[in-house]
Order: C-alpha cells, then sequence, then structure tokens
C-alpha cells in the first residue's frame, strides 16, 4: 500500500537492510489453529539489549520477570513502545517462537537519563508476533515523526487471521501535552501534538479506504478516553458507536499505573470490528508487585481479544 508521506518497509516478510538492527525474518508455514486472536499493547520502558544499559537498567532476573510476565498475558500481537533494538526484544520474546518488527527512524541522540544518569537508548516501536501467524507486510509510517527530529515513526502490520485481513497500527505520540484541548495550551509538546494530530487525521482516512478492520494501538500519551478530549473528537469518535467510524476499547477501563488512574495506553478498533469482540473493553494487566518503585515498566500491557 503507497499511501502519500509513507515508506514502504517490508513486503512478504523480507526485512529491508534499512531497518536498524533488524534481521531476516524466515517464512513460516505454520498457521493459527483458532479463530481467537488477542492483541496487546505495551511500552515496555527503554528496553535494551545488554544488562545496566539506558534509562531503565535491568539485569538477568529483570529480564526474566518481563519473560514471565509476557508468558502470562499470552497475547498473539505485541505492539511495544520504547525499545532499543530487535536484540531488546528478543530479550523478552524468544527468536524461536516470535517474529520482531521495529521501526527504521533514524536513531536519535543519546541524553542523559534522569535519576540514574545512564546514558538513554533508542526509543522505538516494534511488533512482536508469534510465528503462527502470517504476516503480509510491514510499514514504516514516517509521517508522525515530520514535526520535529526524534519523534516516534508509527508501524503498521498487516495479518491475515481466520481468513479476515486485519491492519494494526503501533503508535508512540509526543509526551508533554495531557491537557483535554491540546490547542488551548502554549506548551511546545501540546503544539507539536497540535500537528501530529492533523497528520493522524489524514492517515486515517486513507487508510479506512482501503483497511476496513483497522486496529490502532499504542502510547498515545493522551487520555482519549475522557468523552471532552480534543483529539478524540477531532479523530471522529462520537457517544455512539452505531454513529462512529472508531471505538475506544478503553473507554470506562482505569489506567493501572498508581499514579495516574487515567489511561494513555489505548485500543481504538474500526467500528466494523465491535461483531468480533470477545469482550467490549480491553483489560490491562497488572504486575505482581504494583509498588511504583518495583513495576516491570511504567506502563502494564492492555490486551484485546477478538474472535473471528
Amino acid at each position: 500500500m503507497n499511501t502519500p508521506g509513507f515508506k514502504h518497509l517490508i513486503t512478504g516478510l523480507v526485512c529491508s537492510s534499512a531497518l536498524l538492527g533488524c534481521q531476516t525474518v524466515t517464512t513460516t508455514t505454520s498457521t493459527q489453529t483458532t479463530n481467537d486472536l488477542v492483541v496487546a499493547t505495551w511500552n515496555i520502558e527503554h528496553l535494551a539489549a545488554q544488562n545496566n544499559q539506558g534509562c531503565k537498567g535491568r539485569e538477568n532476573s529483570d529480564y526474566a520477570a518481563l519473560t514471565a510476565y509476557k508468558n502470562r498475558i499470552d497475547a498473539d500481537i505485541y505492539a511495544l513502545q520504547e525499545v532499543g533494538s530487535v536484540a531488546a526484544v528478543h530479550r523478552v520474546f524468544d527468536s524461536a517462537d516470535w517474529q520482531v518488527f521495529i521501526s527504521n527512524r533514524e536513531d536519535s541522540p543519546s541524553y542523559t537519563c534522569r535519576g540514574s544518569e545512564q546514558s538513554s537508548t533508542q526509543q522505538k516501536v516494534a511488533y512482536a508476533v508469534k510465528k503462527t501467524i502470517s504476516v503480509k507486510a510491514v510499514t514504516n509510517l514516517d509521517a508522525l515523526s515530520a514535526p520535529q527530529f526524534g519523534l516516534r515513526h508509527a508501524l503498521q502490520l498487516n495479518i491475515e487471521h481466520a481468513g479476515q485481513p486485519l491492519s494494526l497500527i503501533n503508535f508512540h505520540l509526543k509526551s508533554g501535552c495531557f491537557v483535554d484541548n491540546y490547542l488551548d495550551s502554549d506548551r511546545k509538546s501540546c503544539g507539536i501534538l497540535a500537528q501530529q494530530a492533523k497528520i493522524l487525521r489524514d492517515t486515517l482516512s486513507k487508510q479506512q479506504k482501503s483497511q476496513p478492520n483497522l486496529v490502532l494501538l499504542g502510547d498515545f500519551n493522551h487520555r482519549l478516553a475522557n468523552t471532552n478530549n480534543r483529539l478524540r473528537a477531532d479523530l471522529g469518535f462520537t457517544q455512539s458507536v452505531n454513529e462512529s467510524l472508531w471505538v475506544n476499547t478503553t473507554d470506562n477501563v482505569q489506567g493501572c499505573h498508581p499514579r495516574y488512574p487515567a489511561p494513555i495506553d489505548h485500543i481504538i478498533i474500526s467500528s466494523s470490528l465491535v461483531q468480533h469482540l470477545d469482550k467490549p473493553k480491553s483489560q490491562f494487566h497488572y504486575f505482581e508487585d504494583m509498588t511504583q518503585n518495583n513495576m516491570l515498566s511504567d506502563h502494564c500491557a492492555l490486551t484485546l481479544r477478538f474472535n473471528f
């Protein structure tokens, strides 16, 4: 699919050499044997390939705990945010069972992390997909990074499941603008988010013409579950599911972070997909220790189950 402003990155499971840190993906002949499909979004917080790297330095035991948590959730597809490389993702998602696709965004300069005083690693979006899932294409959506160098790309994953085409888009929008109406704020971050909002609106308008079954998921850094939210309105949400093109499955769902009950991680679906939901709402998966300093990440994973 050639959308203006986007770069086609991967087709037919061939991994581009421009994909930073990426490795060739081996096509698998196995297929998903159930009609159920569980998708997840998870900001895994500065996931690095090596121990004690980046703003969230981790030991072997931390990677093991992340892996155990991921196994308990048992999703088929994870849209991840804040990962440094393919190798970093494979610290949690074993390459024997998982395909990994990562944004090809150019590396941004490192910075000194608050608190740890370590040098940061890259923050990119990525997918970890069970090898039983048939991936048709992965496309790097670079338009959202246009307003400022260092902003994250989005990443689109096209799959076929139970004979149905499904397209997922993984987002990590600009942080720092947590007001309901970004147009009312003079913060620089809100000005950047306003530019991203227009790009996002144009993007989705084009996507809907060719992809009727869309799943938008990721760290939106915005409280889209608030019905008074300006971005929500700008994207075409309405109070009635029957009238809206989109359904936010985190509406009336409380976020998992002990300090921030309003979620900024969301799974939003085309209204055409509502009939395939196992449950109408997505679900946050809490860590065994939810003490703020002991959380495995500053975001819990959020899942949604489909049945086709």
